[in-house]
């Protein structure tokens, strides 16, 4: 198996070149970087993702004859494939998004990992009546030999899930640093374990998750909104000091927790 990748700016390129022995073609030239591709992977921003699709004047076809296949990385999928696939398609592409759920709140080529995927999952979200068998299999195949664990459901669905799962956390955690330490930095120097994991991801890149919480903005608002009613919950059972309802609610979440 070939490995080309592109990137836009040079010195990213050079670094390609230079550190990553698995790369056999790195190119800030997007034509000849996909050139007798199988499989292109969009793996940048969603909100870049249709400008660098649009770069392309055709996709060329594999060496089987056969239409190239584009998944992406993206973390919400209802703007991408309502967005992004009519733009393959247009230029001779099969596409079939893909959300693999690793990686960490650190950016950039130096962070890079050989097992970032192993055991991970990955979701795809095949378009119905657009996505064939044969075209499941082949993602599939990609991301199980990075030794991903492969599961389909449709594009709404995913993004309601990772609501819940990616992104309301990733929030959470940016209100807890807010709340924490705005008023008192030095806090933190004080802290135990439990603040640093409970607020690690909030350290990701601001640009990229602003814009995940408005790609996914409805379903995040929605889980928002139960997130608000839960605390109030909790609020009430602390003014009222009731410690019945609190140890009661502190047991169903450690339950819970431990089912991961």
């Amino acid at each position: 198996m070939e490995l080309s990748a592109w990137a836009r700016r040079n010195a990213v390129v050079e670094a390609l070149r230079k550190d990553f022995g698995s790369i056999d073609l790195a190119s800030p030239d997007l034509e000849e970087a996909i050139a007798g591709a199988d499989l292109v992977i969009l793996a940048m921003p969603t909100g870049v993702m249709a400008d660098v699709v649009k770069r392309i004047s055709r996709f060329p076809e594999t060496t089987a004859k056969r239409p190239v296949m584009v998944t992406d990385v993206g973390s919400v999928k209802g703007p991408v494939v309502s967005e992004i696939a009519p733009l393959v398609r247009e230029r001779g592409g099969v596409f079939l998004g893909s959300h693999p759920m690793a990686g960490s709140e650190k950016a950039g080529l130096e962070y890079a990992e050989d097992s970032l995927l192993e055991d991970a999952a990955v979701i795809l979200t095949p378009e119905k009546d657009r996505s064939s068998a044969a075209d499941i299999e082949k993602v599939t195949d990609f991301w199980e030999s990075l030794g991903g664990r492969v599961s389909t459901m449709e594009a709404g669905e995913h993004d309601r899930l990772v609501a819940s799962i990616s992104h309301l956390p990733h929030l959470l955690a940016a209100s807890l640093v807010r709340v924490v330490l705005r008023e008192n930095p030095d806090a933190a120097s004080f802290s135990g374990g439990g603040l640093r994991d409970t607020t690690r991801v909030s350290a990701g890149p601001e640009e990229m998750w602003s814009g995940i919480l408005c790609d996914n903005q409805e379903a995040v608002s929605r889980k928002l909104e139960e997130l608000i009613c839960e605390l109030g919950i909790w609020k009430d059972a602390l003014d009222s000091l009731d410690r019945d309802k609190l140890r009661s609610f502190l047991s169903e979440a450690r339950q819970l927790r431990e089912t991961f």
